[in-house]
């Protein structure tokens, strides 16, 4: 009984291994394309099942032999065999450079031979071709009204975008950069001015990090250009006064004041200062007039000139005198124009010359007594017997 279990199970295995042997190598890895960054490791996919004792091989797209089972057949260090699992024979690329991008193909050599091909993609951060070895800015020097191209070549896979942005010559506070609406390797400036010059930068990217960027600072030449702040100042004999001007030009040249047509020197009641506040291609110059006499006032003159032309702004200094101090005013009075009511007058009462006053008693028989009314009105109260008399004396002097 045990010697027929044996036979059994030595038979059953016999058949087993005899089917296994019978199956054909598989690829049990769909078809896959990979991507990789130049410079980092690709590793291509190849999975095979059943694959006894058949070999795997790997070509390029131009059948070149590259590796045989395990072995690396190709004069290239970079390349080799990985394999996590049995039936892994994955192809290594390390260091991947652009030339390693294209089809390669694993091979199974069966009768016929089975293939599997994958697509390397390799991806080239952009990079620009032009800039200077040692990173610094590149420079354009132009003249006003001709053309500046400002080349920016780049490389890179996929093909790079190029955008445009644009600062002043000389960082102030708050400057930024602004974009410029163009796009492209090449910058066209037609018919430049002095208002064109500034530092110029391309910002290449392709979506495989990193972005990359160069600067090209354009000086426009010019003609200088004079402004002044006043056109007229004044002050006090005896006192101080600056006179100020703004000078633009590229490049700077010959820049003084003039007064009665000679050169300002400076003098021990005269100095010309020069200075820059951090505006491109400007400069500030100054004249301060120590103790003013009645010399000083007239018109001066602030003159600017180079190479390619000149220009000239005039001022006038006069005198300042302080209005003097009004004399104070009488006082006007006005009379007031609404007429005001009148008081009446008491009436006058006769005195006979022969009556004597008797100062210690107030005389009450013809004087009639006044009394103030509140409204400010006076009237009469007299005694009727003084009434009767003095009517009876009327009629006497008349008949």
């Amino acid at each position: 009984m045990g010697e027929d279990l044996v036979w059994w199970i030595t038979f059953s295995l016999t058949l087993l291994s005899k089917d296994i042997f019978a199956l054909e190598p598989n690829f049990d890895v769909p078809v896959i394309n990979i991507t990789v960054v130049v410079g980092k490791t690709a590793i291509l996919p190849c999975s095979v099942e059943f694959l006894g004792e058949h070999k795997v091989v790997w070509t390029d797209e131009f059948s070149t032999l590259l590796t045989f089972d395990i072995n690396r057949i190709i004069d290239d260090d970079r390349i080799g065999i990985d394999r996590p699992y049995t039936r892994d024979w994955n192809l290594l690329i390390r260091d991947v450079k652009v030339k390693d991008r294209g089809r390669y193909i694993c091979q199974i050599n069966t009768h016929p031979i089975k293939t599997k091909p994958v697509e390397l993609n390799v991806l080239v951060p952009p990079q620009i071709l032009n800039e200077n070895e040692d990173g610094t800015r590149k420079e354009i020097l132009s003249k006003e009204g001709e053309t500046v191209n400002v080349i920016c070549n780049v490389s890179g896979i996929p093909a790079p975008s190029v955008k445009w942005y644009r600062r002043p010559l000389e960082d102030t506070v708050g400057s930024k950069k602004e974009r410029i609406g163009m796009e492209g390797e090449i910058l066209v400036i037609h018919n430049v001015s002095r208002y064109c010059d500034g530092v110029y930068q391309c910002v290449a990217s392709n979506d495989v990090p990193p972005a990359v960027e160069m600067e090209t600072a354009v000086f426009v030449e010019f003609q200088p250009e004079v402004s002044l702040i006043n056109k007229r100042i004044s002050q006090e004999k005896g006192k101080e006064t600056i006179l100020l001007c703004e000078i633009t030009a590229f490049p700077q040249a010959l820049s003084y004041w003039m007064f009665q047509g000679q050169e300002i020197a400076n003098s021990e009641r005269l100095k010309v200062d020069i200075y820059s506040e951090g505006k491109a291609h400007t400069i500030k110059l100054s004249l301060r007039i120590t103790n003013i006499s009645d010399s000083d006032f007239g018109e001066y003159e602030c003159f600017a000139s180079n190479k390619f032309g000149r220009d000239r702004e005039a001022m006038i200094l006069y005198e300042f005198r302080p209005p003097k101090a009004p004399k104070p005013e009488k006082p006007v009075v006005i009379q007031p124009t609404t007429r005001s009511r009148h008081h009446v007058a008491p009436p006058v009462t006769y005195r006979p010359t022969r009556v004597k006053e008797d100062v210690r008693k107030p005389y009450t028989g013809f004087v009639g007594e006044y009394r103030p009314r509140k409204n400010g009105c006076q009237f009469l109260n007299m005694n009727l017997t003084v009434t009767i008399k003095m009517v009876f004396f009327v009629l006497l002097l008349i008949s």
